[in-house]
């Protein structure tokens, strides 16, 4: 399930914020504070808060109409079959047909659908959607023609029975108690979800009120899920290192979550109420119980930026981002770091004058613009603060990438390290200014948190450097910069299989024509092009003296848009994870030579 659409009227500051559009993956909703941006991730929420627009002109109620939203929702119809079954009550779907006898063939059609777009209104106070007839839109009704089918759950499966002329549509009911289950929302405030009463609960409620049972039941029968869980939360938070569930003695049968400073748990005194702790560790704990314990949800946070660190943030969506990349995020934020890290698939602006606000969806061709401003505004000195030891990367990309990698393949990062891209790499190497200077800006910087940064290290891409022009350059860094062995990350993804499987994930049309053979034979043909061709060609994409000096982001670049006819473009800050995943899945083997450089880089500042 995903929100495609949402419209607002009348609600709080906005009289009608236009059709606004969502995407799978992250969704950035900007803007300054009091703009409106919370406002519009509120009415997202299962019943609708009865907060009319109100202006000078018109503040009596008895004047305004009651505040509604209007969202179109995909989902897909083995979900939709889901939910009949989880419903164990029959349900009626609209059709389109002349005679009774085709009911149950297109019914068989409707659940197997990929995708089902279901538009729904919901008007406060009264909860629930309502939607015309009928709300997946396959068909305008004529007359004589309303058939429906009545689908009941019987045995784990479903009988379909015609009926005719009713014209009943159970979709925006079905859709109603899907979205209470499957929509997420966390807001910048405390949540006292630590303690609860005695059940049993496989699933997290939308207010996380049952936050302990979940992770009592994950710790008893999934507990590879609630060990990782653990893991991702020390990742977020250096201070944590366990998390537990026990009966509260003083009040019987209730459940309390403790965490705890250190990985070992020998005395319960020595941990703390969840209660007790900070805003954002309930907040973490109680988002990533969410997303591990469900397929596809639909994620809503709210200012995350007010409730973590810096530090904290950029943990947080690498772990969304690479983990759990199937869930839809919408993410409300004025901070920097967010917005340069978060890879957004759509920015949504708010901007508010007077009592009214408005939406305007940003170019994101032109996000270059938000990640200079955001890596210049302090980012290096707010990640700084957070660790012991600090690999400065290449870019976002390494960010993204390298930490994967060695958590994959090798294991959890050691303790206080931290991966994180410098503001500037070009200051590194760039013959028309003094080198010197960046390493003194750095010698400043390192001064200054002395007390904190135990080691340091830089790795940056190799380019067009010569061996000799590398040497000198970490001569002069004082041993501390290293470089990527191939030209640039994006050196190691040339891989056929993962290429022809990127293609068609961005466009399905493509999957007869873009085959691995099909992918190579381009390859091949574009290593020979002018802009691409490298002295070390020999007609083998698998030379390593080639790919060592190959520009790989653009060679595959270029393949991409010319297999897919230009629908499936291929960008190095978004989709080289996809490369690196499906390696990762597929033929490992292939990244042995990154993984041990990733895995050198980390022995430098954290040595074993």
């Amino acid at each position: 399930m995903r929100l495609m659409k949402a419209r607002v009227l009348g609600f709080q500051s906005f009289s009608d914020s236009g059709e606004v559009e969502f995407s799978a993956g992250i969704n950035l909703v900007i803007g300054q504070n009091n703009a409106g941006k919370s406002a519009l991730l509120r009415a997202l929420l299962p019943g609708l808060p009865d907060d009319r627009h109100r202006t000078p002109e018109r503040c009596e109620t008895f004047l305004l109409p009651p505040p509604e939203v209007a969202l179109t929702i995909e989902a897909s119809g083995p979900a939709i079959r889901e939910w009949v079954l989880r419903s164990r009550s029959q349900q009626f779907f609209p059709v389109s047909a002349t005679q009774v006898q085709d009911v149950s063939s297109l019914m068989r059609e409707f659940f197997e659908r990929p995708s089902v777009a279901i538009s729904v209104t919901q008007t406060a106070p009264r909860p629930g959607f309502s939607a015309p007839y009928p709300s997946h839109q396959f068909f305008q009704p004529l007359p004589n023609q309303r058939f429906c089918a009545m689908a009941v759950p019987e045995n784990g499966g479903l009988t379909i029975q015609p009926q005719q002329g009713n014209g009943e549509d159970s979709l925006p009911t079905l859709l109603w108690q899907a979205w209470q289950r499957d929509m997420f929302y966390f807001a910048a405030e405390r949540m006292t979800i630590g303690e609860s009463g005695p059940g049993y609960a496989e699933r997290l409620q939308p207010n996380a009120s049952n936050l302990p049972n979940v992770l009592h039941t994950l710790n008893s029968e999934r507990g590879d899920v609630f060990g990782q869980l653990v893991h991702h939360l020390r990742e977020v938070f250096p201070t944590v290192g366990n998390l537990s569930v026990r009966t509260k003695p003083t009040i019987a049968n209730f459940l309390e979550v403790r965490v705890w400073p250190t990985d070992a748990m020998q005395r319960v005194d020595l941990s703390f109420p969840l209660n007790s702790s900070g805003t954002g560790v309930a907040q973490v704990i109680a988002l990533l119980t969410a997303i591990m314990s469900v397929d596809k949800a639909v994620v809503i946070i709210d200012e995350i930026n007010s409730f973590l660190h810096p530090a904290a943030v950029k943990a947080l969506l690498r772990i969304l981002q690479t983990q759990y990349g199937q869930h839809q995020y919408i993410i409300s934020t004025h901070a920097p770091e967010v917005i340069s890290f978060s890879n957004p698939k759509t920015i949504h602006l708010v901007k508010r004058n007077g009592y009214e606000s408005s939406i305007e969806r940003l170019n994101l061709a032109d996000v270059g613009m938000f990640r200079e401003v955001a890596e210049h505004l302090g980012v290096s000195m707010a990640d700084v603060f957070a660790a012991e030891r600090v690999i400065w990367v290449e870019g976002p990309t390494e960010e993204l990438c390298f930490p994967y990698l060695y958590q994959k393949l090798i294991g959890p990062l050691p303790r206080g390290l931290i991966i994180t891209s410098v503001a500037a790499t070009g200051d590194f190497n760039t013959k028309r200014r003094d080198r010197e200077l960046v390493y003194e800006v750095y010698s400043r910087l390192s001064a200054s948190t002395a007390s904190l940064v135990v080691s340091v290290a830089f790795s940056f891409d190799t380019e067009k450097l010569t061996d000799s022009e590398k040497q000198a350059m970490c001569h002069k860094s004082g041993g501390l910069l290293h470089f990527l062995p191939r030209r640039h990350l994006e050196c190691y993804f040339i891989d056929p299989d993962a290429i022809a499987a990127f293609i068609i994930s961005k466009d399905a049309a493509s999957a007869e024509t873009v085959t691995p053979a099909a992918v190579e034979a381009a390859l091949k043909a574009a290593a020979t092009e002018r802009s691409l061709l490298v002295p070390e060609w020999n007609d083998d994409i698998n030379n390593t003296e080639w790919l060592a000096r190959v520009d790989a982001a653009n060679l595959i670049g270029s393949v991409c848009r010319t297999l897919s006819e230009q629908r499936a473009l291929f960008v190095k800050k978004d989709d080289s994870l996809f490369l690196l995943r499906h390696a990762l899945e597929h033929c490992p083997n292939r990244l042995a030579p990154l993984l041990n450089y990733v895995a050198s880089l980390v022995a430098a500042v954290a040595p074993a």
